[in-house]
């Protein structure tokens, strides 16, 4: 049964894409098996594609409560931005154009936003395709992590820990901690820009410093992230390592909060960590690369987090 748009959404699902129009298109596909309530609408932000994105979008609005949004200029933050504006969803969930929801993805954040309203921040479970991810990566929480966003702290809803947040294509907020901002993606990290990296952390640090409790982990919001094994190459894995350890530094120096202390120790503190649960030699390296990326981050004299 086609759905239409709602007067006032609970949710607001929001995504970015670009030339992207086999993935979008599955996740389209996977959006069609979620129930009408709660109440939700899709922001879906066309960041210049040439690729038939556009005319998928057009027979998308055909049976989805579906929003298309324009913006341009390159960068996946900036294509966040700009749906910012058009959503009306009290829950702002973020997520990408190559995972399948879960049909009960969105029921279970509904739930646990009114279970649990001092949450700010929620947090889904991030599952793989383990077939498509080369060995020594799957031995290393740390890396499987970094480098292909997966979130699974286990079966039961619980707080994130001091200094921990959501990660990857299954995160989202209250609409109202925005608002009191206001708050928005950083522009100059992400996919799309020199450091692909590192864009949620920095959104989500102007929300919830680290040793606020309103991070919450929900394992039943669950998707499904498709991953490319062409992308886990151990150059591709030292490139994003460094640069993933550069963008901590740079948000590691953000005081945006009145009760943030957010300092370059606690960047250190994180790569050393990261560095002694090592375990072989190429994870080794990663780590290395992630903390000369830390220090080179925390110390360039011109870097800094930009906000558009």
């Amino acid at each position: 049964m086609p759905q239409t748009l709602q007067a006032t959404p609970t949710i607001s699902v929001i995504v970015a894409t670009r030339n992207r129009r086999e993935s979008l298109g599955q996740f389209l596909d996977g959006l069609r098996s979620l129930p009408e309530q709660p109440a939700w609408e899709l922001i879906v932000v066309d960041n210049g594609s040439a690729d038939g994105t556009k005319s998928l979008l057009s027979t998308a609005a055909e049976d989805l409560p579906i929003v298309v949004v324009n913006e341009n200029l390159p960068g996946k933050s900036r294509a966040l931005n700009a749906a910012l504006n058009h959503a009306g969803g009290e829950i702002l969930l973020f997520t990408d154009d190559d995972v399948v929801p879960d049909p009960n993805w969105l029921m279970a954040l509904h739930k646990a936003s009114v279970e649990h309203p001092s949450a700010n921040v929620f947090g889904g479970r991030i599952l793989l395709n383990y077939e498509h991810i080369p060995k020594w990566i799957l031995k290393s929480y740390n890396l499987k992590t970094i480098l292909t966003s997966e979130q699974d702290l286990g079966d039961e809803i619980r707080w994130f820990a001091k200094d921990q947040y959501p990660i990857g294509p299954n995160l989202a907020v209250r609409r109202r901690v925005i608002d009191q901002g206001p708050f928005c993606w950083p522009v100059n990290l992400g996919p799309g820009t020199k450091i692909p990296v590192g864009d949620e952390r920095a959104f989500l640090v102007q929300v919830s410093f680290p040793e606020a409790r309103d991070r919450l982990y929900v394992p039943d919001c669950v998707v499904r992230h498709n991953i490319c094994a062409r992308q886990l190459s151990i150059i591709d894995a030292l490139l994003r390592c460094f640069l993933g350890g550069y963008a901590a530094g740079l948000v590691g120096r953000i005081s945006v909060h009145s009760n943030m202390n957010i300092n370059n120790e606690r960047s250190f503190r994180v790569a050393w960590r990261r560095f002694r649960g090592a375990s072989g030699t190429r994870e080794l390296i990663c780590m290395v690369a992630r903390a000369v990326g830390v220090m080179v981050g925390t110390s360039v004299p011109c870097g800094r987090v930009i906000y558009g």
